[in-house]
């Protein structure tokens, strides 16, 4: 997993990678659970990533793995990374075009927290980059096509499988993440009346939909990488569940992650029809543009909560950053765009 949206990295500087140290007893882990026999010679931050760290790991032997674990702070939305790492798997052997998940370290002994080990893919990430640029994305109806195909792989997995590693699906997906959303609204220190308004209105049009699928839960330009103007990898899996299977369409689809390309409503990269007619490819599932309207409203709703949260990680100094500062300031503009979305029908 590599992302190259920014070309600087920071080496060795971490509250998870200290020092030299700490990379010999990352490499002694990685022998003793037979993921590399090789010493681990240079770590560096990988750009990306708001919510989690990850760092590319350079061995001896010229292999590169990645290292992923907790930022200074989280927000309530995300899970463990040992259940992501378990997600991941899930992912991997259903077919999904994920890096190959290594191992999980749940000793804090070695650099203070739980990890995980990725194998290394190179791409890029940078949702500006891959919008606006053809040099990236030469064919953009084809990776539009591609990415619907590839979001419909994970959708397919068997439901005994999911199972397995998420629990019983609840009895309305739909339902479930609203009241989810709703949950982390309330926990907000400030009200947010319009947003509550939005949720409430969605309860109403949603709320009866049962199907529930293995969702990625972040499915969008910035989560996935592009090499060569294909995906080579689909990041991020901290979200994952049981979900309806339009709400990961709608979240992708929605005008918040189009990146300045509003006619571009498969993701800011594409066609909205070819990212369908692909997810229809996997899925034999058809689904009509009017179909995803209330579900991106939804996904506005739910970027504006996770904002927020975002910012309150700053706020409260946990995590200082400005891009995490600069998250709240999008709040107005996702919650009107929600309800302009909710008044087309």
């Amino acid at each position: 997993m590599l992302r190259e949206s920014t070309p600087q990295v920071r080496d060795n500087i971490s509250a998870g990678l200290p020092d030299s140290n700490a990379l010999e007893r990352v490499g002694k882990w990685m022998a003793l659970h037979d993921i590399s026999q090789s010493t681990v010679v240079r770590a560096s931050r990988l750009s990306g990533g708001a919510i989690q760290e990850n760092w590319r790991l350079e061995m001896n032997d010229g292999v590169s793995y990645v290292l992923r674990t907790d930022a200074d702070a989280a927000i309530p939305t995300s899970c463990t990374r040992e259940e992501e790492f378990y997600r991941y798997r899930l992912a991997f052997e259903q077919g999904a075009r994920v890096a190959h998940p290594e191992g999980f370290c749940l000793d804090r002994s070695v650099i203070g927290k739980p990890f995980f080990i990725l194998e290394f893919a190179s791409g890029i990430t940078a949702g500006h980059l891959l919008a606006r640029n053809d040099t990236y994305v030469p064919d953009r109806a084809a990776l539009a096509f591609e990415l619907g195909e590839l979001l419909g792989v994970v959708h397919r997995t068997p439901a005994n499988h999911a199972r397995a590693v998420f629990g019983t699906p609840p009895q309305s997906a739909a339902s479930a993440s609203i009241e989810h959303i709703r949950r982390q609204l309330d926990g907000l220190s400030e009200p947010h009346p319009a947003l509550e308004l939005c949720l409430r209105e969605l309860e109403v049009r949603l709320g009866g939909a049962s199907d529930a699928v293995f969702s990625h839960g972040d499915y969008r330009t910035g989560n996935y990488m592009v090499d060569n103007g294909r995906v080579s990898a689909i990041l991020d899996w901290e979200f994952s569940g049981w979900g309806h299977p339009n709400e990961d369409l709608g979240w992708f689809t929605a005008p918040c992650w189009r990146f300045g390309r509003p006619e571009m409503g498969g993701g800011g990269i594409g066609p909205l029809q070819s990212f369908l007619d692909g997810y229809q490819e996997a899925t034999g599932r058809a689904v009509r543009p009017s179909e995803l309207v209330d579900w991106q409203a939804l996904a506005q709703v739910k970027w504006a909560v996770i904002a927020l949260h975002q910012e309150q990680r700053h706020v409260s100094g946990a995590q200082r950053s400005l891009e995490l500062a600069l998250s709240g300031r999008l709040v107005s503009e996702l919650t009107l765009e929600a309800m302009n979305l909710l008044e087309i029908r």
